[in-house]
C-alpha cells in the first residue's frame, strides 16, 4: 500500500518572465492579479503597483508546483501589465484572481512546539 500525504510546497518564485513564460505553456491554469495605489485624495485615479502572475498545475517529477512571477519596480507597469495579459491569453488558461499560497492554520497549529 503506498501511504501519501499531502504537504505544503511554497510557490517558486522566479526572476524573469522569460522563464515564467516557458512554464506557463505547462501549467492547468495560470492566474494574474493586479494590486492598486489609492492616493490621499479620492479624486485621485488608481494607478497599478504591483502585478502578480501565479502558474499553479506544474507537473515537475511527478509533483504539482506553483510558480509565481511579480513585476513592481518597472516605471511603466500599466503597458508591461497590458503587454503580458495579451501575450499570456494566447494560452487559453488565463483568468484574473488569486492563489491563497499560507499554509492552513490546522497545519501551522501542528508545527508548534
Amino acid at each position: 500500500m503506498i501511504d501519501e500525504q499531502n504537504t505544503f510546497t511554497p510557490p517558486v518564485k522566479l526572476d524573469s518572465y522569460s522563464d515564467f513564460r516557458s512554464i506557463a505553456n505547462e501549467a492547468a491554469v495560470v492566474v494574474y492579479r493586479p494590486e492598486y495605489y489609492q492616493g490621499p485624495f479620492t479624486d485621485e485615479p488608481k494607478r497599478l503597483c504591483r502585478f502578480t502572475l501565479t502558474a499553479v498545475g506544474v507537473k515537475r517529477n511527478n509533483v504539482l508546483l506553483t510558480f509565481k512571477y511579480v513585476i513592481d519596480d518597472v516605471h511603466e507597469i500599466d503597458s508591461v501589465a497590458s503587454e503580458i495579459i495579451l501575450d499570456l491569453e494566447k494560452l487559453g488558461n488565463l483568468v484574473r484572481g488569486s492563489v491563497e499560497t499560507s499554509r492552513p492554520m490546522g497545519e501551522l497549529l501542528a508545527m508548534w512546539p
